[in-house]
C-alpha cells in the first residue's frame, strides 16, 4: 500500500488554481446570457443577482491573464478544476433563485440540480417568473450537460482515454499528449455537435408548443437530459406529439457525442456499431417498452400505457420529464423504471446513471463466470470483446464507482428513512438524484427537512461526478505533499 502510495501523483494547488482561473469564461458564459435577457425583460433584481454572479468570473480572468496555465496539468488536477467548477457555479447560481422566491437552502438545491443537469426541483409558481428565470435553468442544465459529456469523454475514462478520444476524433496530432491541447481539440468537435442537436431540438419544437419560448426552454433542456420543465405538471399538459419530441431529442443525447462525430467521419452505421449508440438505444427503448406491455398485460389502457412508455423512457435516458405521475402505479412498473434509471445512458453523453457500458461490462462478467464452468482449468478466457480486451484500469474504475453508488444508495435512503419519509418514495427520489434523472415520487418537497435536502444535494453532485471525481478531490490524500 505504502508503494501504492509513493508513486501516486499529488493535486499541486497551484496548477489547479491556474487551470481553474483558465475556465473563468466558461462560469461567465453560464450566467450572461440569463443576465441580458433580465436586462431586457426589466427584471432588475434577477439582473442584479445574475449580474452580482458574473463578478467572480470576471475577477478570475483578469488574474488568468497574470498567471496562465502551465501546460504539465495531470489528471487528478484536471478533475479538481472540473469539480470546483461543478461547486463554484453552483453556489454563483443560488441568490438568483432567492430572487425567483425560493428560500437560501432550496435555491442551492435548484442551482445544483440545474447545473448537473438533473431537474428535480423544490420551484412552485414556476409560470409567475420572467422568461430569464426559465431561460436561467435551462441554460444551467444545458452547460452542464456539455461538461459532464466532454468529461465522459476526456477524463472519467481514465489516463490515456482522452488521446485515444481525441484520435477517434480526428482532431489530436502525436504531438498533442497533454490533456489541455486534446481536451481543447475535443470540446470543439463535440460541442459542433451537442450545438447542431440544439439547434434541430429547437426548430423541431417551436410549432409544437403553445408558445416559442417554452420550446427554446425545453429544447435546452432536454438535449442536456436534464428534465426541468417551465410548467408545474412537466409534459402532462402538452401535446402527445410534443412529449414524443422531448423524449426522442432526450434519447438523442443519451449517446456519446462521439456518435455524431464519428457518423459525419464514418458514415452511419460505423458510428452506430463503434459507439455505444447501438447499446443505449436499445436497452432505453427496450426499458421503455416493456414497462408499456407490463402496463397493458395488467390490466391498463392503450393511453396509460404510452405513459408508462414515456416515463420509461425519460428516465432511461435520465432527462426526468414526466407525462404522467410515476408514483401509484402498479410495483413491477417502479421497479423497471428504478433499473432504468441506475442504468441510465451512455459514457460521453450527458446522461446520467452507472452507464450503460458498465452494465455490459457486469453482463459479460456474468457470462464469463458460467462459461469458466465448463471449461479446461488452463483455457484462455479474456473478458472483453474479440480482439478488444478490457483494461484492468477500465474495470477497476467500474467496479469503484458501482460500489460508490449503492453504498451512497443506502446511505442517502437510510437518512431518508430516518426523517420519516415513507420507503418508496425515499427509494426512488435517491435513485433518481444519484442518477441526475430528475423523477420524482413524491419525497422532494418544500417541506422536506433541511438535512435531507443537503443529501439530496451531495447525492446529485455526486453522481454528477462520477462519486470517484467528488471523493478524490476532497481527499486529504490528493492535496497531501510528499515526504521522502
Amino acid at each position: 500500500m505504502r508503494g501504492e502510495t509513493a508513486v501516486a501523483w499529488r493535486a499541486r494547488p497551484g496548477r489547479v488554481l491556474r487551470a481553474a482561473l483558465g475556465e473563468a469564461h466558461a462560469v461567465a458564459l453560464v450566467f450572461a446570457p440569463p443576465f441580458a435577457l433580465a436586462l431586457a425583460e426589466g427584471a432588475w433584481r434577477l439582473a442584479a443577482a445574475l449580474g452580482a454572479a458574473l463578478v467572480p468570473p470576471a475577477v478570475a480572468a483578469l488574474f488568468a491573464r497574470r498567471y496562465p496555465v502551465r501546460r504539465d496539468l495531470r489528471q487528478i488536477e484536471a478533475v479538481a478544476v472540473l469539480v470546483a467548477l461543478f461547486l463554484g457555479v453552483s453556489a454563483l447560481g443560488a441568490p438568483a433563485f432567492v430572487v425567483l422566491g425560493l428560500a437560501p437552502l432550496d435555491a442551492l438545491f435548484e442551482s445544483v440540480s440545474g447545473i448537473t443537469s438533473t431537474g428535480l426541483t423544490l420551484a412552485r409558481g414556476t409560470m409567475d417568473w420572467p422568461l430569464a428565470g426559465h431561460v436561467l435553468r435551462a441554460w444551467m442544465q444545458w452547460c452542464g450537460g456539455f461538461a459532464i459529456a466532454l468529461a465522459g469523454v476526456v477524463l472519467i475514462l481514465g489516463p490515456g482515454a482522452s488521446q485515444g478520444a481525441a484520435r477517434a476524433l480526428g482532431r489530436a496530432s502525436i504531438g498533442e499528449r497533454d490533456i489541455l491541447s486534446s481536451t481543447r481539440a475535443q470540446a470543439r468537435a463535440l460541442l459542433t455537435a451537442y450545438g447542431a442537436l440544439t439547434l434541430v431540438a429547437v426548430l423541431a419544437f417551436l410549432p409544437l408548443f403553445p408558445t416559442w419560448w417554452e420550446g427554446v426552454v425545453l429544447a435546452l433542456s432536454a438535449v442536456s437530459t436534464g428534465g426541468f420543465a417551465p410548467r408545474p405538471d412537466s409534459l402532462a399538459s402538452y401535446s402527445r406529439a410534443a412529449q414524443a419530441a422531448v423524449m426522442l431529442a432526450s434519447l438523442a443525447t443519451a449517446v456519446s457525442l462521439l456518435f455524431y462525430v464519428r457518423a459525419r467521419r464514418d458514415g452511419l452505421r460505423a458510428a452506430f456499431l463503434g459507439t455505444n449508440a447501438a447499446a443505449v438505444t436499445t436497452a432505453a427503448t427496450g426499458a421503455a417498452l416493456l414497462a408499456a406491455l407490463l402496463h397493458l398485460a395488467l390490466g391498463g389502457d392503450a393511453a396509460a400505457a404510452a405513459d408508462a412508455l414515456l416515463n420509461t423512457l425519460s428516465a432511461a435516458t435520465t432527462a426526468g420529464f414526466s407525462v404522467a405521475p410515476v408514483a401509484g402505479g402498479p410495483p413491477v412498473l417502479l421497479a423497471v423504471v428504478l433499473v432504468a434509471m441506475a442504468v441510465g445512458g451512455g459514457a460521453g453523453s450527458t446522461a446520467g446513471g452507472l452507464k450503460i457500458e458498465r452494465a455490459l461490462t457486469y453482463a459479460r462478467i456474468v457470462r464469463l463466470a458460467l462459461l469458466r464452468l465448463r471449461v479446461p482449468p488452463e483455457a484462455v478466457l479474456p473478458l472483453g470483446r474479440p480482439g478488444r480486451p478490457l483494461p484492468e484500469r477500465r474495470l477497476v474504475a467500474s467496479v469503484a464507482v458501482t460500489v460508490l453508488y449503492v453504498v451512497s444508495a443506502a446511505l442517502a435512503w437510510g437518512a431518508m428513512l430516518a426523517g420519516g419519509v415513507p420507503a418508496l418514495p425515499a427509494l426512488f427520489d435517491t435513485i433518481s438524484a444519484l442518477s441526475t434523472v430528475g423523477l420524482s415520487a413524491g419525497a422532494v418537497d418544500p417541506a422536506l427537512a433541511a438535512p435531507l435536502k443537503g443529501v439530496l444535494i451531495a447525492a446529485m453532485l455526486l453522481g454528477r461526478l462520477e462519486f470517484l471525481a467528488l471523493i478524490a478531490v476532497l481527499s486529504p490524500a490528493t492535496w497531501a505533499p510528499r515526504h521522502t
